[in-house]
């Protein structure tokens, strides 16, 4: 826990009088002309923000880790509600007195990447978005109760959705398609409540970009995350290049496993069985066995990230069970004040839970690599760049999976041809859900019907072999298990543009494994405080998500995977 100077130990955090006070002595505060003056300033703003920041991301924590927890849900409500609008508020006031100041040319050198993030801020900013990013906070969580509260009777007892994921990869094919078809129609019964928790976020979101005077949402969120390097048009083209080269790979490996497998077409439910009828890899029986085998993972691989990873298992950082009431998905959150992660997940015993805790813990080791940088704002990383330290780590982590299959060589294996599978797959998922959202957005008077259309339409773009004849229903709404197109809107070209970074990060580990991650680490401690090619090159690969980079890189995938 660092230390406070400016607010008080004692500090009621749903105190609203006294937070406006504390924002409006920083708004009155007399700030001499010398830049050290204007700095104590910066900093007892970026204190504020820490504390008040991590009081959300607690009561986010306690929220989803149980969605029927009334009073951990009323906490949350009553932060987002009240104590957030002040936040807003007076954030936008601060702004404009401190990029008023005259010595804030002087701390360029520091600050000079958050100015400008300060400045786009101050151009979005909007009175009238304040109450509607309250609207949009409590239409997520009305989304995320009702994902929360799925579940289904199946197998002698209630399972939740991703407890039932685990049934994809049982070696009865019957059992397989009787467990797939039981979790989509239990989704399907939600399918309207869903579409209108859409259409409530579609219409809030397009509204915050009016009253920014943006042309319309994509040029909105396009500022909102700062997104200087590239444009929704250099986004199509990686489509198009995911397209080119990246889904003829999958349509091979997809017809590779059909003959594994003696079918003609591979169903939705024969994706991630093994194609040679083994049994599912069962790595470990218990959250706690997981975490203790990632961190020997950690060890094995770099002693500073051994020993961060000892830290969260240490501290209790990480909830890795499902269960009923539970939020789906999985996430790390850094507690700002206290400089700590945390990893949210939901486990079910399965190989790919190997590579959620890898991915999770690799946001982590971000979070404490840049605990010292000084300000609020440069601990908040662009994603394109925080995917990347995940993405790396579930890559880097395949040099060594005998803590969870000693010497079986042939579990490894399976093990590793699954992630190498998974990264192929990801790119096709990133560039559909990715144009998905671009033809919404493009397209704002449209209905629930015609999503579904758009949706299908992507779906024909990107097919690669999967027979849902008989299911046409599920495939023309299978947008709706993406969470991130109801709580974070464009957040998912980054996964794309990460996982090419991450793949640089491997072939680097490949060749010195203890300078690709020291490269790492090193890039990882400038948080926010370089633009996005800065951060990149500081772990020494290149951002750029052209054919030229993609291509040689999916090939050294595809001749890893052939090996098996």
């Amino acid at each position: 826990m660092t230390i406070r100077k400016f607010v008080p130990n004692n500090l009621d955090p749903d105190n609203e009088k006294e937070i406006a006070r504390l924002y409006g002595s920083l708004l009155q505060r007399e700030i001499k002309s010398g830049k050290e003056y204007l700095r104590q300033w910066i900093m007892d703003w970026s204190e504020l923000s820490s504390v008040l920041n991590e009081v959300y991301c607690r009561r986010y924590v306690a929220m989803t880790c149980n969605t029927q927890d009334k009073e951990a849900e009323q906490l949350y409500s009553g932060f987002v509600e009240n104590i957030q609008p002040i936040m807003n508020e007076y954030d936008d006031k601060l702004n404009k007195k401190l990029m008023a100041h005259p010595a804030k040319d002087l701390l360029k050198g520091e600050f000079g990447e958050w100015f400008k993030a300060v400045q786009v801020s101050l151009d979005l900013f909007s009175p009238d978005n304040i109450p509607l990013e309250t609207e949009e906070n409590k239409e997520i969580q009305a989304y995320q109760k009702i994902t929360g509260g799925m579940s289904v009777e199946f197998d002698g007892g209630t399972k939740t959705m991703q407890q039932m994921a685990a049934y994809m990869e049982k070696t009865d094919r019957d059992l397989r398609e009787k467990a797939w078809k039981t979790m989509w129609e239990r989704r399907l019964q939600d399918k309207e409540a869903l579409d209108n928790a859409y259409d409530k976020l579609f219409s809030i979101r397009k509204q915050m970009a009016k009253n920014a005077h943006c042309k319309d949402f994509i040029d909105y969120i396009f500022l909102a995350k700062h997104r200087f390097d590239y444009t929704p048009k250099d986004c199509e083209d990686f489509h198009e290049s995911i397209e080119r080269f990246v889904l003829p790979l999958q349509k091979e490996m997809y017809k590779r496993r059909a003959k594994k497998m003696g079918l003609d077409r591979l169903r939705p439910w024969d994706l991630d069985v093994d194609p040679l009828s083994r049994p599912p890899l069962k790595p470990y029986s218990s959250g706690e066995e997981l975490i203790e085998k990632c961190d020997q993972i950690f060890e094995s691989i770099h002693g500073q990230a051994g020993k961060w990873a000892r830290e969260m298992q240490a501290k209790k950082l990480i909830d890795p069970d499902s269960r009923l009431g539970k939020a789906p998905g999985g996430y790390q959150i850094g507690f700002d004040e206290s400089r700590l992660p945390f990893i949210f997940m939901n486990s079910a015993n399965t190989d790919r839970d190997i590579y959620t805790l890898l991915h999770e813990s690799g946001h982590s080791f971000h979070q404490f690599a840049l605990a010292d940088q000084p300000i609020a704002a440069y601990r908040d990383v662009p994603a394109e760049f925080a995917e990347v330290a995940s993405m790396s780590m579930e890559l880097i982590g395949t040099s060594n999976l005998k803590p969870f299959y000693g010497d079986d060589s042939e579990s490894i294996a399976r093990s590793i041809e699954g992630e190498l599978a998974d990264v192929v797959w990801l790119f096709p998922w990133v560039a559909s859900i990715d144009s998905f959202q671009h033809r919404l957005y493009n397209f704002p008077t449209h209905t629930a019907s015609d999503r579904s259309d758009i949706w299908t339409e992507i779906m024909d773009r990107y097919d690669a072999g999967v027979d849902y004849s008989g299911l046409e229903a599920v495939r023309r709404n299978l947008w709706q298990k993406q969470l991130h197109l109801f709580e974070c809107p464009f957040y998912y070209i980054e996964y794309g543009i990460a996982q090419i970074g991450a793949l640089q990060v491997w072939a680097n580990f490949k060749k010195d494994p203890q300078k690709a991650i020291d490269d790492l680490f090193k890039a990882e401690s400038l948080g926010c405080s370089r633009p996005i090619p800065e951060l990149f090159a500081a772990a020494n690969i290149k951002f750029d998500f052209t054919p030229k980079t993609l291509e040689p890189l999916m090939q050294v995938v595809w001749d890893e995977m052939s090996k098996f």
